[in-house]
């Protein structure tokens, strides 16, 4: 293992080699980060180069135009009739990009020989995963967004506290947002998280297809499935009931729908669940650069850092939809004062860690032999 480090450090001293270096890292990365990322799942990235782009007339960076569908009618005249006159438009949108980037890690060279693990090799397949995670949570921040902001239309143009209470008096509409069943019930407004139900991914399903759309995808996260395992016979029937007791749920779909599911609860916060439409009717999610890789030596000190160009939007707000499976309020106006709770938790609070060795908790702890 020394061998090889030794290797790197004297390669980086070349310039040639860096390159070289550099671009053996980028390649590596690229394939875990394409596995890490669920935003590119629900939205697969299309790569764009710069002759593809724009200059914003805005600021000083590029943008991707993407053109909407134009409208377009039809209308029933009689044989001496005239169709009526539409001038034709077509609608665009400035889709905008952003530089997601690693911290820029640096080690003394002879601190980097003393471990008997590659540690640049580990901290290189970390940055990597923040990367991703720092990209799931803008598009979290996203859909939630757009969610809400039809929320906001379909309640007169207020933004209206959306809580069990507030669906008993029958003083706000479910239009984008539909409470879980159990949740709707609940004789208190917070943000504990109720097992979801067969009938609520039914509900949440409907809030697309009911609007001459349809529903392809559910993102979930892993504490929000694994209640579906608890689901029973009625619900499922007895060959499945039976193979998942043993297996767990091993298909594809989850009624007649694809589904992503996540274990990064600190962004997509448990109890959120959202529903999509095909990619087509959503949005766009480009990258201008792929996930690059420096790394260089000054005198012994050793820096790397990565970063990644994309550019993402939810251009159709109407084709997600999400459901809540918690009681209390999640809109602006936090009435329950638990939005902390159910919304993306700070890039600087991002990816806390589960162990407490720098505080010495770990078993056993020798003191003295």
């Amino acid at each position: 293992m020394a061998d090889a480090k030794e290797m790197l450090l004297a390669q980086l001293s070349d310039p040639g080699a860096k390159a070289k270096i550099a671009a053996q890292l980028g390649g590596y990365i690229r394939d875990r980060l394409r596995e890490a990322s669920y935003t590119e799942r629900v939205l697969p990235p299309q790569t764009v180069d710069r002759s593809q782009c724009q200059v914003s007339v805005n600021h000083d960076a590029l943008v991707k135009i993407e053109y909407l569908e134009p409208k377009s009618r039809a209308m029933v005249v009689t044989f001496r009739g005239e169709p009526r006159t539409q001038f034709i438009r077509g609608e665009k949108v400035e889709v905008p990009f952003i530089t997601i980037m690693s911290d820029m890690f640096q080690k003394p060279e002879q601190e980097f020989l003393a471990y008997a693990f590659p540690i640049g090799k580990v901290i290189e397949q970390n940055a990597v995963r923040d990367i991703g995670e720092v990209q799931d949570r803008e598009f979290t921040l996203h859909i939630e967004s757009a969610c809400q902001a039809l929320q906001t239309e379909a309640n007169g143009g207020a933004v209206t506290s959306l809580n069990a209470t507030g669906i008993a008096a029958g003083s706000v509409v479910e239009h984008s947002v539909v409470k879980g069943e159990l949740a709707r019930v609940a004789s208190d407004d917070d943000a504990t998280v109720r097992p979801i139900q067969r009938p609520d991914i039914v509900a949440l399903m409907k809030l697309l297809d009911r609007n001459r759309l349809e529903s392809d995808l559910i993102l979930l996260t892993t504490p929000d499935w694994d209640d579906i395992l608890q689901w029973t016979v009625e619900d499922q029937g007895d060959k499945i009931q039976s193979e998942t007791v043993v297996n767990g749920w091993k298909y594809n779909l989850l009624l007649g729908k694809r589904y992503v599911r996540t274990i990064k609860t600190d962004i997509l916060r448990p109890g959120n669940v959202y529903a999509f439409t095909s990619p087509d009717f959503l949005g766009r999610f480009y990258i201008l650069n792929n996930i690059k890789f420096y790394i260089d030596k000054v005198i012994n000190l050793i820096k790397f850092v990565a970063w990644k160009d994309v550019g993402m939007s939810i251009i159709n707000i109407a084709a997600v939809r999400k459901l809540e499976l918690y009681s209390g309020d999640a809109t602006s106006n936090d009435a329950d004062a638990i939005l902390t709770s159910v919304t993306p938790v700070g890039e600087e609070d991002m990816g806390a860690e589960n162990n407490r060795a720098a505080q010495r908790q770990f078993f056993p702890t020798v003191v003295s032999f």
